[in-house]
């Protein structure tokens, strides 16, 4: 335990468990002491053996970085198909379809409520010299919410069309019970 009283992230996991922890999470290129440094795995061996596997997998890309050392780097293709499979594993169709329609209700109130046809009309009106900072702010907080629903959307049209083949595919793919919290929250 912390002094906060909260178990450290690593409670519980070998070291590389550690280094995927962090490997899955990466957002640029880092190099294996980088990720062994934020796994807070001593052996700088078992963290590059690690990124090795998760890249021989395609879970991570590696790159040559300026130094002329390997650099491992998120593959975003990777983590996309398997929000898709998290999708279609854990919703029906029918909640699929649901968010999609929740979402889009939220989409058609910023129109309504600003004035706008689109997203892009809606950055548009950011420069409107009668907008005080506040109402600035609110639109770029709705802003950044209108893009993180469209590639929800995104993600979930492509569930949904892949929908019935994938469930062919995963043992017990039948069980339509399952569910989990909506995207949009």
């Amino acid at each position: 335990m912390t002094d906060s009283g909260l178990g450290s992230w690593t409670d519980g996991l070998s070291s590389r468990e550690q280094v995927k922890e962090i490997a899955m999470t990466l957002t640029e290129p880092r190099s294996v002491e980088w990720v062994r440094d934020q796994a807070q795995v001593s052996s700088w061996q078992t963290a590059k053996d690690e990124l090795e596997m998760l890249a021989e997998f395609g879970q991570v890309q590696t790159i040559e970085g300026d130094d002329g050392h390997t650099k491992y780097a998120p593959n975003y293709q990777f983590r996309y198909f398997n929000e898709v499979t998290e999708l279609i594993n854990t919703h029906t169709r029918a909640e699929l379809r649901e968010e999609i329609a929740s979402i889009q209700t939220d989409i058609d109130e910023w129109k309504r409520e600003f004035g706008v046809d689109s997203r892009d009309d809606l950055e548009s009106t950011l420069t409107d010299g009668d907008l005080d900072s506040e109402a600035i702010q609110e639109r770029n907080r709705v802003l950044r919410q209108w893009d993180r629903y469209q590639d929800n959307k995104r993600l979930l049209n492509h569930a949904l069309e892949l929908y019935d083949d994938a469930r062919e595919l995963y043992p017990g793919g039948n069980d339509s019970s399952n569910s989990s919290s909506p995207l949009s929250q």
